[in-house]
Formats: structure tokens, sequence, C-alpha cells
């Protein structure tokens, strides 16, 4: 994107203390055993993840928190009277209903899984949706319940696939509860008009018509 690229070089001539600093700076060693940065090409791979991670799944996040808090009104208003529980309930939504359900990779070598090999070129489909609902790691998967034991979802992926828009998504998920329910402990959701879309990516809202009741001054 131009306006990325215009955007690095300008913070290469005026550095601050900002991600994009950070991803000039940074050393690390690859995968080949070589000491360096971060070439133009992978710094603009990064930007395109958190833009991403602050816009669209963001947006579907905001979306699923409306909907599962209408769906269990009492934990609903327990976060309105506690907030300090927020950061535990954006954890339990983005596990009860993950933006990204699936995410799919190459097979770069042939590998064995359960006696079958999968030969290299191979595409595979993960659905993460379902290991997030997985009884063997999370007892009663399919009740939502912003009081269960932290477990690691699937939901930005796991080691060197974990989404580096992770700690955005998730800041971003807590301040929108934050500020929704300080000023608007109780909604109502038309359910009839709500439309769901899904793309080759995202899961999310593309209307979800509310009723609104403000907090009392």
């Amino acid at each position: 994107m131009p306006e990325f690229e215009n955007y690095i070089d300008w913070r290469i001539k005026n550095p601050s203390d900002d991600v994009m600093t950070e991803f000039l700076n940074v050393e690390f060693v690859d995968d080949k055993n070589v000491k360096r940065k971060l070439s133009r090409e992978e710094i603009l791979s990064f930007c395109n993840v958190l833009a991403g991670a602050g816009n669209e799944t963001t947006n579907r996040l905001m979306g699923w928190s409306a909907k599962v808090l209408h769906d269990h009104p009492d934990q609903r208003r327990e976060l309105a009277q506690n907030p300090s529980l927020i950061p535990e309930a954006v954890e339990e939504i983005l596990r009860y209903e993950p933006m990204g359900p699936f995410t799919a990779r190459y097979v770069t070598r042939d590998v064995e899984y359960y006696g079958q090999t999968v030969p290299a070129g191979s595409t595979m489909m993960f659905m993460l949706a379902a290991a997030n609902r997985d009884e063997r790691r999370f007892p009663d998967p399919d009740r939502f319940d912003i009081h269960r034991d932290r477990a690691a979802h699937m939901t930005f992926g796991y080691g060197i696939h974990t989404c580096p828009g992770n700690v955005l998504a998730r800041l971003e998920g807590q301040i929108f509860l934050e500020e929704m329910l300080k000023r608007f402990p109780e909604w109502d959701l038309d359910m009839e008009r709500a439309k769901l879309t899904c793309t080759s990516t995202v899961r999310g809202w593309d209307t979800l018509p509310a009723r609104v009741r403000a907090k009392a001054a």
C-alpha cells in the first residue's frame, strides 16, 4: 500500500517510540541462522496484518461481543458492574465466537498425521472454531462463561503462526466493551433484521440492529 510505503520512508528519517520504528530497527536470527533486520517487504506485510487487526478483525469482534452478551444478559450485567472482568470476557468471546473460524496453510514437505502422509504442496484447512470447542481442552465447551479458567484458544493461531496483531485486537476489544457497558449497559438485538456474513477469512455481522438503553445519570 502506497500509504504504508510513504510512512516507512518518513519514519526512517523521523524515528520515534512507535511500532514502525521497532520494525525498522529490530534485529533477529532468521530460519537460515542469519542475523538481520526486517526487509521492506516484511515490514509492509506486518503493516497490512496490523491494519487488519485494527479494522476488520476488531469490527467482527465488536459484533460478536454484542451478540454473545445479548444472549447472556446476566453475565453482561456482571461485566457492567465489575469492569475488571472484561479482559477475561474478551478471551471467552474470542474462544466462543472466533472472528476467523478457519485458516489454510500450504505443506512445504511431506508430513505424517495419524498414520496418513500429507504430501508436500498440499493445502490443509484448520478449523480453529472447532478447536476452540474441544471438550478435551475446555470443559463444557458450548457454554459461555466469563469466569472460565483461562486456556489458550486458537482464534489467533499458535506458536510461530500466532497473529502479530493479536495484542492490538484484544486491547481494542477491551476498550470497546468498557466504553459500551459504561454508556449502554443494556441492549436488545433485532435478530429478524440481523444479517450474518462470511468471507474467506472472517465471519461476523453485516448488520446487527440494536435498541440500547443508556445508563441513568
